[in-house]
């Protein structure tokens, strides 16, 4: 008995927790789904890319193209198939000709009949002729110079051109999205920064106070520590704003709701130099991968195959055909078939030296991307070269720069001591919190230019 009311309640307990896991499954794609709208939610620089390979317009747009290069490839695909049409025609007229051969087509001719359709009464006036014909053609080009062939390969080709320049986008828009998302740490450590500075110039001027109360000294001090502490807070104000602007336009370049709210996980770091990196192993990488330079060889390709194209009208033309009618004087009920056969040979003798241009315009067309080749090679040569001197640039600066904003710390730390002392006045420290100050934003300038500097020579590169 036990066992049986075991055995019943077991599916109910099963559904149970399928309905418990589902409930927690569901609970939690919630959450993140509200998360990513309150700023609880976390985004790092790889989280931001995945976003925007979903969302970006840009890509959705290349998208869209890549599309309609596979239906031109269909298109071009679907000259190798025969065509097949179907017509119904209806003629009603009295024109000597056409009545004359539809009463053939109709095939009606009796010996009782007969002198009377070949009296020179029914020839010159046949009088009203009604004709219904059916007719169902099949056309097949059996050689057409290369046109056929060649033109689906060049749409192949330009449907991987097209494929290379959505990679080529994909890249920019992820450089773009490296470099918006860095601007934005970058404009909330402004914002730390003056926050920091807002609370420095508080206490300066709290110590000024002080130290006027005990007539160490003059009240142009405290009036100066007002002015700066107010100047401080309109640049903490100034520094919201471009966090906010900043904020926006990172979530326009990912592709998400302008007002999207988040926190920034990912930071501003310090890169170690890659002993691995050189301009020649850079360029070399750089022909290998770039997404543009493939696309122009291709395209390059897609030229040359233009010219054999060009080439092929000189050649002769041959298709096949086959048609099957049906004619009667009314709508059917006594049909009379015939059919034709046809295979024609088709030369171009001369055409005004219209395919001549077309051929010279295709070689035109090739030379020219020859020469684009060769631009697009120096091109890619110089920005590798650009992006690794700006790196090893960077780096030494993001040094530079560290140590000038600690030594700028410590000048401060002994100022302000000095200042309490009063062995130096207010306008020297003033002096010395904005030598700090300007100290640690080119720091911060240099870690954000290092940063985006490691994506640029992936972009150049065409590895991002």
């Amino acid at each position: 008995m036990n066992r049986n009311k075991t055995f019943k309640n077991t599916p109910i307990k099963i559904a149970a927790v399928f309905f418990f896991a589902f409930t927690i499954l569901t609970a939690k794609t919630g959450k993140a789904l509200t998360l990513s709208m309150d700023g609880t939610q976390g985004m790092s620089i790889e989280q931001a890319f995945t976003y925007a390979l979903k969302h970006n317009k840009m890509l959705k747009l290349e998208k869209i193209k890549l599309n309609s290069a596979g239906y031109e490839e269909n298109e071009a695909l679907s000259g190798f198939f025969p065509k097949i049409d179907f017509n119904e025609i209806y003629m009603n007229t009295d024109n000597p000709l056409y009545a004359f051969g539809s009463v053939l087509n109709q095939r009606i001719l009796t010996p009782q009949n007969v002198q009377s359709y070949f009296s020179p009464n029914f020839l010159n006036n046949p009088g009203m002729i009604h004709n219904y014909e059916s007719e169902f053609s099949v056309e097949q080009p059996l050689f057409m110079g290369g046109k056929i062939y060649l033109g689906y390969k060049r749409a192949k080709l330009n449907r991987r051109a097209v494929k290379k320049g959505l990679s080529e986008t994909k890249q920019k828009v992820l450089y773009g999205v490296a470099k918006a998302y860095y601007s934005s740490i970058l404009a909330e450590h402004y914002v730390k920064l003056m926050e920091s500075m807002v609370k420095t110039a508080g206490a300066y001027k709290t110590l000024s106070e002080n130290l006027f109360k005990a007539g160490q000294v003059v009240s142009s001090d405290v009036l100066r520590a007002d002015v700066e502490l107010a100047a401080m807070k309109e640049k903490l104000l100034s520094a919201k704003k471009n966090y906010k602007l900043a904020k926006y336009f990172l979530n326009i370049e990912i592709g998400i709701p302008i007002n999207s709210k988040y926190e920034l996980t990912s930071n501003l770091k310090s890169i170690p130099y890659n002993k691995s990196l050189s301009i020649d192993s850079l360029q070399k990488t750089a022909f290998r991968k770039r997404p543009d330079y493939k696309a122009l060889l291709l395209n390059k390709k897609n030229m040359g195959l233009g010219i054999k194209e060009a080439e092929g009208k000189f050649l002769p033309k041959l298709v096949a055909g086959y048609d099957y009618f049906s004619n009667g004087p009314a709508i059917h009920p006594d049909d009379s078939y015939s059919y034709a056969l046809t295979v024609m040979l088709h030369f171009n003798i001369f055409s005004g030296l219209y395919d001549y241009n077309n051929l010279q315009k295709s070689k035109s067309g090739y030379n020219t991307m020859l020469e684009y080749q060769g631009l697009l090679k120096n091109k890619i040569e110089m920005q590798v070269r650009k992006a690794y001197l700006q790196y090893k640039t960077d780096l030494m600066n993001t040094k530079v720069a560290k140590l000038a904003a600690l030594n700028a710390k410590q000048t401060l730390k002994i100022t302000t001591n000095r200042y309490k002392a009063g062995m130096t006045t207010l306008i020297n420290l003033d002096r010395t919190l904005d030598e700090y100050k300007a100290a640690k934003v080119e720091y911060l300038n240099t870690l954000f230019r290092l940063n985006v500097d490691k994506y640029y020579i992936k972009l150049v590169t065409g590895t991002l």
